[in-house]
């Protein structure tokens, strides 16, 4: 083999060298850019799930806050229940005390008034010897006399006020209680 074979044999594996340099080099090139470029979309995607991560964070603490919130208005609505329940029961107590001082005051008016049959045996007919003035006066009484004809002068009965006089819608159902007024 000549000189100039071999020269253009050396020139060949160079530049067949330099080709395959030239290759490798573009190639782990692009493989860098595509290996930064995934590198940087990955991170991307972890801001991404951590920016996410963290609105969901904030939504739950608000989803408790929420629920905290709910739990104090029952407790609160609870509180308000019970408190009302507790007024309910106190006024139906009083109305229920009322109502007895009512009917304590409606048989003391009763047993007092000579017109008004009691159950308990007291006046039947009015005889006169309990009461000797009207309901509602204080003092010395009135003189005069009760349906049968007796006489009611004498001191007066304090401390029953309001009592009017006038049917009792009771006695229209209850015989024992009907008035055996026959005033008009």
């Amino acid at each position: 083999m000549d000189t100039a074979t071999v020269i253009w044999i050396v020139v060949g594996i160079v530049v067949v060298l330099a080709i395959i340099a030239v290759v490798v080099y573009f190639a782990s090139r692009r493989g860098r850019e595509q290996r930064e470029r995934k590198r940087r979309e990955d991170q991307q995607k972890a801001e991404a799930i951590r920016r996410d991560a963290e609105a969901r964070a904030i939504d739950a603490r608000e989803n408790e806050a929420k629920a905290t919130r709910a739990q104090a208005d029952a407790q609160q609505a609870q509180v308000d229940a019970d408190r009302l329940r507790q007024e309910a029961d106190q006024r139906q107590a009083e109305a229920q005390g009322l109502r007895a001082n009512s009917a304590e005051q409606s048989r003391r008016a009763d047993e007092l008034d000579p017109t008004v049959e009691t159950r308990r045996g007291g006046r039947h007919g009015g005889n006169g010897s309990d009461a000797n003035s009207r309901p509602g006066t204080s003092g010395q009484g009135t003189s005069g006399q009760n349906t049968s004809g007796q006489s009611t002068s004498g001191p007066g009965v304090t401390g029953v006020t309001g009592v009017t006089g006038g049917t009792d819608p009771r006695d229209a159902d209850d015989p024992t209680r009907r008035a055996t007024d026959d005033r008009s």
